[in-house]
């Protein structure tokens, strides 16, 4: 189904200035579909210029010569376009453009564009002020270690982003993974419910391995209270066999599952067999939107479902275990 629809894999990495919140505006790669797809990279990165912001879905040409810049480092643009060493003051953790000395004929300034260098030891552009820097102007600027990916038509690497064809994806890699201590994270894209399933560790099986196998849910037992949603909070009860002894496991596990999509996760066990899992908004929810309010609840159940699908494939639940989540009352 992806390939009938052109769809190639995307990744962008953001940057963020003093005066801005992390934002991505380029596609860093694009990939083609495969069964498994590994991205991975150093943080060594690099300034240079355009004379033109590009539009989305364009190309950015680049107009002068990289110049590997690390953080904390400073560096000014000559009267001929070059970068070279600068004395103005730097800037802790920025990459900074001390001062711009050139003038591009025609342009009313130089766009500063942030690279990373890619295995070849190149660097591949991941970010284009929108703002011109004029002569005499200064910036700063802060690659981030998070990243967004989604589906979308045509090779798109180092091309503005533009509109994505399906739901974003993203991790924060500026602390390892909560519960593995590692910089790494595995995603898979569930094309039925148009979500992406991210986790500390590589997807189970059934996730990956075609055909797709779709699970369906079905109590064992009669299903607790209801799920319910209100004031950006979602609440809810099920029941589900799990030992005591890998009750701390499976909620710790749960918790780091659901961490990666929602905010203010709450998940502990209650009397019996009872879990309580208690979500706060979905973390890629666009500002002002229904789901800044409240996530869908079918959304929710989908990827309660499949974390606990996962539990079960990683063995953390009794094999042959089933669950029921539905729509209810508080606890």
């Amino acid at each position: 189904m992806l390939s009938q629809n052109h769809w190639n894999f995307q990744i962008a990495k953001s940057v963020s200035t003093p005066d801005q919140a992390a934002h991505s505006n380029v596609v860093w790669q694009s990939k083609a579909l495969a069964p498994r797809t590994i991205i991975q990279w150093k943080d060594l990165y690099g300034l240079n210029w355009t004379s033109t912001l590009p539009d989305p879905g364009v190309t950015v040409t680049i107009g002068g010569k990289w110049q590997a810049c690390a953080k904390g480092e400073v560096f000014d643009i000559d009267s001929n376009g070059f970068f070279t060493a600068s004395q103005v003051a730097k800037d802790k953790n920025f990459l900074k453009v001390g001062k711009v000395n050139y003038q591009y004929p025609g342009a009313p300034g130089l766009h500063i564009i942030i690279g990373i260098q890619n295995s070849e030891g190149y660097f591949d552009p991941i970010y284009v002020d929108p703002t011109a820097l004029a002569l005499n102007d200064t910036a700063s600027y802060q690659p981030q270690e998070e990243i967004q990916w989604w589906y979308q038509t045509d090779m798109r690497t180092s091309t503005m982003i533009s509109t994505a064809s399906t739901s974003l994806g993203g991790v924060d890699f500026s602390k390892p993974a909560p519960t593995t201590n590692k910089y790494y994270y595995s995603t898979t894209y569930n094309y039925e419910s148009g979500r992406w399933i991210t986790s500390e560790d590589r997807p189970p099986q059934t996730l990956y391995v075609p055909p797709l196998t779709l699970f369906v849910l079905e109590p064992t037992r009669a299903p607790h209270k209801l799920f319910s949603i209100w004031s950006s909070v979602w609440k809810g009860v099920l029941s589900i066999a799990v030992g005591k002894d890998k009750q701390a496991k499976a909620q710790a596990k749960l918790k780091s599952l659901l961490d990666i999509q929602y905010k203010d996760v709450k998940v502990k066990f209650l009397d019996g067999l009872d879990i309580g899992i208690e979500l706060g908004t979905p973390k890629n929810a666009e500002q002002n939107s229904n789901d800044a309010i409240g996530a869908p609840d079918d959304n929710i159940k989908k990827v309660i479902a499949d974390c606990f699908q996962y539990l079960l494939d990683d063995g953390i639940l009794p094999q042959g275990e089933t669950w029921v989540v539905k729509k209810a009352l508080d606890y």
